[in-house]
């Protein structure tokens, strides 16, 4: 048997170096083993010690070369000097973490060939740890198309027989046997932007503020509710639309106010890049934040009402959603609380116009967070949060990382007693606040949960990762990949596009199409430089309990990405997944797309499926335990349509 040591000797004396080698070239990451830790420069103010240094040239690479570290879920890449069998590939390529207790090899995943370049692409099983170096492996179990295993690179040889520097910590890092090509890399600081951001939130008062006059209304004197949204700028134009709070059971007062948090975002929304192991500096500018409280027509309770935080959906705003959970939480005892994410909300001059039953009409800040930042003139309902224009696809990256700097400045306020009305005893409960997010509101709150300890439990309905997958595979959002692609010129279908990217667990898929693989590449590094804001890196930092809730068939956020989301947490357990196809076979009148289900109380066929679903969600929220909501339908349906799935779903179902 080789030592490490004589690794490269054994390989020498007993190689008769077949005609396909895995080839080396440690400065070169087209060529690989990528990704590799060679392509990094080392950096003291960064917690990994390393700062990425790839050789690209152009802005996406400047920002790649700003972060410390590779993506956990990188897309690796593997060269060969010849054609191999691409169903040796899965068996022969896999990871070995290194820098902590021995672990078992990570196989990898969702494999890709292409046949013109003599390239591996494929990802690995499971998302790795943040700040961690992993060993990328490729041994003698791939196979070229005679059979014969493939052999090292000479360089790789050479490499192997140094002492220092990368290729002597490569040397020391792979283990001496069947081994004949490989690199060590560092994966990046996911979670660090927040925790110090959250640090950084110690620094900056709350400075809470009930709405001057009448804080507190009850929808008993009220007649009509309505959002006078502002819909466009300069000169500013205006919509206006009802909302049905009249409908709300169970709920008896709305009440505002207001808070301070530090405004991260620069003129170009976005949040400029900071060393990973240096404090965040507390940002002069600041915004008031406008949040409101929908209370329960119970009794209060001492220490105030339990709360619930409820995050919306993209394009939704704090008075839709939310309010659709409001009284089954409020069944509970439970208070909801909402703020608008950034970018959403309409603009800033919107406002809540609400008429009492004898005409008066008092108007209350909407507390709009979008802007017209393409300089239409219009304002659209999450315009301002994703940007995906100009020179690099910044994505939703900084929209969600402030809209969680907010959140926990949010917790900051409650946990210092809120009181609502002015009479001098806390409304809400400091001690039991809890967290619902809807679909992008499941997205940041994962990001949240992940790094909040003020909320004692969350349910995630219909969320997913990663970001860059959501827009790949999600019909409703795949139009944003297509103005993404376009803009680059990297559209290879009319007017949209194939990357020809395979689901987990399908067979090596070969690619001979240089422009589906080019499309890939955007997208990993879509994927990569929006990690700190992605919640697939987060889900793993989860450690309260939580309530994962999504559908069959989501058209929105795919199942793929869903389940995803769920197996980086290691929560399959408590992931309940709605049956929209058994559904559908009932109550053929639902909608084809089934993500908007928990907030869908507007036709007879969808509404007890969405007060089911509710109920689950808010008694799990007040006393821990997780009920089956099919009892609240078995005997409507005759069936059972809600499930703990005994395997995540890897295909699209639609």
């Amino acid at each position: 048997m080789c030592s490490r040591l004589l690794l490269a000797t054994c390989w020498l004396a007993a190689s008769t170096f077949a005609a396909v080698t895995v080839r080396f070239d440690t400065r070169a990451p087209e060529i690989g083993p990528y990704p590799s830790d060679a392509l990094t420069i080392e950096d003291a103010a960064q917690a990994t010690g390393r700062r990425i240094d790839l050789p690209a040239v152009g802005q996406d690479y400047q920002l790649l070369n700003e972060l410390d570290g590779f993506s956990p879920n990188a897309r690796l890449r593997v060269r060969f000097s010849g054609p191999v069998n691409p169903e040796t590939l899965k068996e022969g390529i896999r990871l070995l973490a290194l820098d902590g207790a021995p672990a078992d090899p990570i196989p990898v995943n969702q494999v890709v060939w292409d046949s013109s370049t003599y390239s591996a692409f494929a990802k690995p099983d499971r998302v790795l740890d943040q700040q961690r170096r992993y060993a990328l492996l490729v041994t003698d179990a791939v196979r070229d198309t005679s059979g014969s295993a493939v052999e090292p690179d000479p360089a790789f040889l050479s490499c192997l027989q140094q002492t220092s520097g990368y290729c002597g910590e490569l040397a020391k890092a792979i283990p001496p046997d069947r081994v004949v090509a490989a690199s060590v890399f560092t994966t990046l600081s996911a979670t660090s932007w927040l925790e110090r951001a959250r640090a950084a939130l110690s620094e900056v008062a709350t400075e809470y503020q009930r709405r001057e006059g009448v804080s507190v209304f009850s929808f008993s004197d009220l007649g009509a509710v309505t959002l006078h949204m502002q819909t466009g700028a300069d000169p500013a134009q205006f919509e206006e639309a009802s909302l049905p709070f009249s409908l709300l059971s169970g709920v008896d007062k709305i009440a505002f106010g207001s808070f301070r948090s530090p405004n991260f975002l620069d003129s170009g929304q976005t949040i400029p890049a900071a060393p990973t192991k240096q404090a965040l500096e507390t940002p002069a500018a600041a915004g008031r934040i406008q949040f409101h409280a929908l209370l329960p027509a119970r009794e209060k309770p001492a220490a105030g009402y339990p709360v619930v935080i409820a995050g919306h959906g993209f394009g939704d705003n704090r008075f839709a959603s939310p309010s659709a959970l409001a009284s089954s939480m409020a069944a509970q005892g439970l208070a909801v609380v909402a703020i608008n994410a950034v970018g959403h909300g309409y603009g800033p001059e919107t406002r809540l116009l609400l008429r009492d039953k004898t005409g008066r009409t008092s108007e209350v800040d909407g507390g709009g967070r979008s802007l017209d930042f393409n300089g239409d003139g219009k304002i659209e309902p999450q315009e301002g949060c994703l940007i995906l224009s100009g020179d690099a696809p910044i994505g939703l990256r900084d929209c969600l990382r402030q809209t969680v700097a907010d959140l926990m400045q949010l917790v900051r306020v409650l946990r210092a007693g809120v009181d609502l009305d002015g009479d001098g005893r806390p409304d809400l409960d400091p001690d039991r606040i809890y967290y619902a997010g809807i679909s992008l509101g499941a997205i940041y709150g994962t990001m949240l949960n992940a790094v909040e300890p003020g909320i004692r439990s969350a349910v995630l309905n219909v969320g997913g990762g990663s970001v860059a997958d959501i827009v790949r595979w999600g019909r409703s959002y795949h139009s944003y990949g297509v103005t993404l692609l376009g803009e680059r010129g990297l559209l290879n279908r009319e007017k949209d596009f194939d990357d020809a990217w395979p689901l987990r667990d399908k067979p090596v898929r070969v690619v001979e199409e240089t422009s589906a693989l080019e499309i890939q590449e955007l997208f990993e590094r879509m994927e990569w430089f929006h990690a700190q804001g992605d919640p697939l890196f987060f889900a793993g930092h989860l450690k309260k309990p939580i309530l994962w809730m999504f559908a069959r068939g989501d058209r929105s956020v795919p199942n793929p990405a869903s389940s995803a989301l769920v197996r980086a947490a290691g929560m399959r357990e408590s992931a309940w997944l709605y049956r929209h196809d058994l559904a559908r076979q009932i109550l053929p009148s639902l909608d084809e797309n089934p993500h908007a289900y928990l907030a869908d109380l507007f036709s007879l066929a969808s509404l007890p499926i969405a007060l089911a679903a509710q109920q689950q969600a808010a008694a799990f929220l007040a006393t821990g335990e997780i009920n089956d909501p099919n009892a609240l339908l078995r005997f409507l349906l005759g069936k059972n349509i809600f499930e703990v799935p005994d395997v995540l779903p890897e295909e699209l179902n639609y």
